[in-house]
């Protein structure tokens, strides 16, 4: 199960870095999205695809990627997301 250890605090994500992890064969990549332009909102841009190889050597064709509000309840929803993938394998 991921949970807020696993991932990293929302703390981090604020600096606009991403982080990177695997879990039972799924790796995945979270990041702060800036919004484009002063009506976007900033987001978490969560990318996710199968082991072994990193997020630039895989084929983008293999790589799910989805948005949340970036936020603390953004942030819950990362976690939750994450988790139902691994539930869906």
């Amino acid at each position: 199960m991921i949970d807020s250890n696993t991932i990293l605090s929302f703390g981090y994500y604020k600096k606009g870095k991403p982080f990177t992890g695997s879990h039972e064969g799924i790796r995945y990549r979270i990041v702060m999205e800036k919004g484009k332009d002063k009506d976007d909102t900033d987001k978490f841009r969560v990318d996710t695809w199968p082991e072994p190889l990193c997020f630039e050597a895989t084929d983008p064709s293999l790589i799910t990627t989805q948005y949340f509000s970036f936020g603390e309840g953004g942030y819950g929803d990362v976690i939750a997301y994450l988790n139902d993938i691994l539930t869906q394998r």
